[in-house]
């Protein structure tokens, strides 16, 4: 039976699996292995489902799962932006209850938000400008100001699913996303697994001495995807993608040397 390394792609606030199109294409390209985007609950094709930590992370399980037929999941690649970091980050801490696969290696990208003062601030204007303009208006203001593409089809893919997700599901994952430390079961030293803190050069909701400093907290490392903004991964796909290639094969690599150790 073929052994696999899946990689499962969690997508930012707001967005739904189809966000990762551009960028999963190009991780696909001649990778060899399943890449998998989930809608998490609330979005996309599971819109209609109330969003919890607790399911959320459990669907990144039934994506793994869905990849083995036929195979064997010697572990998963998780990647996940904004939002999806959050869930990604909680489902790697968490050791409770049976898993489809031990994580192999992490990306939190666009991550970690604000805290403190000014999380709550945040959370208070969003509910505020989600109360005041409909759906379309405010997924349009929000890709206005914080996609850095012109392009008209990435664009849509992050606007689109916004207009069509409730208020109440956005100030739901909005509060998980700006209270992750909170969120996320405890984990010792031994639970840490290879970890790469990604943003965007122009980020300016998550700052260089920010993903440093959560790269430094996690044993992991951090570096920057060129001409990005906030969601990286929409705004550079292809350096986004190259920069993710490039990690797991660094994981590889180190896998191999610790095996021929052991």
């Amino acid at each position: 039976m073929l052994e696999q390394t899946p990689l499962v792609l969690l997508h930012t606030w707001g967005g739904d699996a189809r966000t990762w199109g551009p960028a999963a294409a190009l991780l696909a390209a001649g990778a060899g292995r399943p890449v998998i985007a989930v809608d998490l609950p609330g979005h996309g094709s599971r819109r209609a489902e109330p969003f919890s930590l607790g399911v959320a992370t459990a669907a990144v399980d039934v994506a793994i799962s869905a990849a083995a037929t036929g195979s064997t999941v010697a572990g998963v690649d998780l990647v996940g932006a904004g939002l999806g970091a959050a869930i990604a980050h909680a489902y790697t801490r968490s050791v409770a209850g049976p898993r489809a696969a031990p994580v192999r290696s992490l990306t939190l990208a666009g991550f970690p938000p604000v805290t403190g003062a000014e999380a709550e601030q945040r959370l208070r204007q969003t509910r505020a400008r989600l109360a005041a303009v409909d759906a379309d208006s405010f997924a349009a203001e929000y890709v206005a100001r914080t996609l850095r593409t012109t392009d008209d089809d990435r664009r849509r893919l992050l606007r689109d699913p916004m207009a069509a997700t409730s208020p109440q599901t956005l100030l739901a994952t909005l509060e998980t996303t700006l209270y992750w430390d909170r969120a996320a079961p405890s984990a010792g030293g031994s639970h840490r697994v290879p970890t790469l803190v990604l943003r965007g050069a122009h980020d300016d909701r998550v700052s260089e001495s920010a993903a440093t400093g959560l790269a430094t907290m996690l044993g992991g490392t951090a570096s920057a995807v060129p001409n990005a903004g906030h969601v990286a991964y929409l705004d550079e796909p292809q350096a986004f993608a190259e920069a993710i290639v490039a990690f797991h094969a660094s994981v590889a690599d180190r896998s191999t040397i610790d095996a021929k150790l052991t």
